[in-house]
């Protein structure tokens, strides 16, 4: 299934001059693209935004970090790396997490909450979201023993973003599980993670 047609204006139309997301989270969609598709297409990639990578934890516009997100999506779909530009979209939040924890800060927070232990990882989701863009808001409940759900509010980013990081987060942890969005509207996503 892909995207609709109007779908990239519809959330540049949501954000707000204010929002902004952490220079990590370009450069890891960045760096996935220079993997699957080379150097020079990631340059192509970078080059309407950045003359030169943005900084880790600098913050830049989030109507730039949703362009990036979508141009690298639909080259990687393109070229054959993804059957669809939603697994391309899932890839690139699992590439999120990868450069996250690949972070001082992630490595600080991977050895705080340890291996194997989903619901401590989920339970700081809000904060760890809220280090890495301004704008929206994060509830953590959990459902059962092996069951919980964030909840997003005010938050553009496709849903397959969010289901890569999630996904890739659990597997940071050595944990297996699925995760499952479910949008409401444009704006707002519930986000069940169940686990083994």
């Amino acid at each position: 299934m892909a995207f609709p047609k109007n779908d990239l204006d519809q959330r540049l139309a949501l954000v707000r001059p204010e929002d902004t997301v952490r220079g990590l989270i370009f450069n890891a969609v960045l760096t996935l693209a220079e993997k699957q598709l080379g150097p020079d297409t990631a340059a192509r990639l970078r080059e309407p935004l950045f003359k030169r990578s943005p900084v880790d934890f600098f913050s830049y516009s989030a109507v730039d970090a949703i362009r990036l997100l979508y141009a690298t999506s639909e080259a990687l779909e393109k070229a054959g790396r993804f059957s669809t530009q939603e697994d391309a979209v899932r890839a690139c939040g699992a590439a999120a997490v990868t450069g996250f924890f690949s972070s001082t800060v992630g490595q600080t927070l991977t050895r705080l909450i340890g291996k194997g232990d989903p619901k401590r990882l989920l339970s700081n989701a809000p904060t760890a979201y809220s280090t890495l863009v301004s704008y929206g808001r994060r509830d953590y409940t959990v459902v059962s023993e092996r069951h919980v759900r964030l909840s997003f509010h005010g938050d553009m980013q496709p849903v397959q973003f969010h289901e890569g990081v999630l996904q890739e987060a659990l597997k940071a942890i050595q944990c297996k599980g699925s995760v499952v969005g479910t949008p409401h509207g444009y704006f707002a996503a519930d986000y069940d993670i169940v686990w083994e």
